[in-house]
């Protein structure tokens, strides 16, 4: 099955799957460090979101990225025969998030990292106000502009693979706007898959509500962890070879039958 902006790191037939989903203005392409080094055992999928990357002409919605997400995760269960460990980074965590209370069954486990504090008050209007800034900017200017901070935060082969896929521009402010509209604390409480929780130690924005997020989803009865990584934000992209252990340990550790 083939479908629009997925990328696909396919070792063998057998192998057990994992669905990766990127943050907010980028693309599938951040993730092609990590899928080069998880391929030999995972079968490795990385979906570019709507407004993203090479669909970067279609509007984000938390709707469509969840839509998008679910076909994505019913072609790797197809290909495998196995149910995917999702992986999701900022926006890619609460779209993933969004989609396991939607889809309980589809999922076998959750990585989330830098996903754990709602879009409200000043946090939101930050985020609106930043936005803003960049639509105002050029295309050239603003490529210009990400291009730098990535190359700054992240390693140098990161930063390439995220660049390499260019950044959406518009899509930023109209994910912000769908964040808002959602309560995702509420949200989690309907989560009946297995969650991991990770954060940068340094990421204190997005470490605001940690706590909050794992005591929700434990009170539903759903197992939940919470863990910490060197780095802030983008730690995923400060050191590809820190997380992906990270990611093999998560699925060891959810995956266990």
């Amino acid at each position: 099955m083939s479908l629009p902006g997925l990328r696909v790191f396919d070792s063998r037939e057998t192998a057990a799957a994992v669905v990766m989903v990127h943050g907010i203005r980028v693309s599938s392409s951040m993730w092609l460090p990590h899928a080069r080094r998880l391929a030999p055992d995972f079968r490795v999928s990385a979906p570019d979101l709507p407004g993203h990357g090479t669909l970067h002409g279609r509007t984000f919605t938390l709707a469509a990225a969840v839509d998008a997400l679910d076909a994505v995760v019913t072609e790797a269960h197809t290909a495998t025969g196995r149910r995917p460990l999702v992986v999701g980074m900022s926006l890619g965590g609460f779209v993933a998030m969004a989609h396991a209370a939607a889809h309980p069954d589809h999922v076998r486990g959750l990585l989330v990292c830098g996903s754990t504090a709602r879009a409200r008050g000043w946090k939101a209007l930050a985020y609106t106000a930043a936005a803003r800034i960049d639509e105002r900017r050029s295309e050239e200017h603003s490529a210009a502009v990400n291009a730098r901070l990535f190359r700054r935060h992240a390693t140098p082969e990161c930063a390439e693979a995220v660049i390499a896929g260019g950044f959406a521009r518009h899509a930023f402010g109209e994910a912000v706007q769908e964040l808002r509209r959602v309560d995702f604390l509420s949200l989690v409480a309907r989560l009946r898959t297995p969650t991991w929780f990770v954060n940068g130690r340094c990421d204190l924005l997005f470490r605001l509500e940690e706590q909050a997020f794992l005591r929700v989803v434990r009170g539903a009865s759903t197992p939940a962890h919470l863990a910490h990584a060197p780095g802030g934000h983008l730690f995923p992209l400060q050191d590809p070879d820190g997380f992906t252990d990270l990611v093999r340990n998560a699925h060891a550790r959810l995956f266990v039958t």
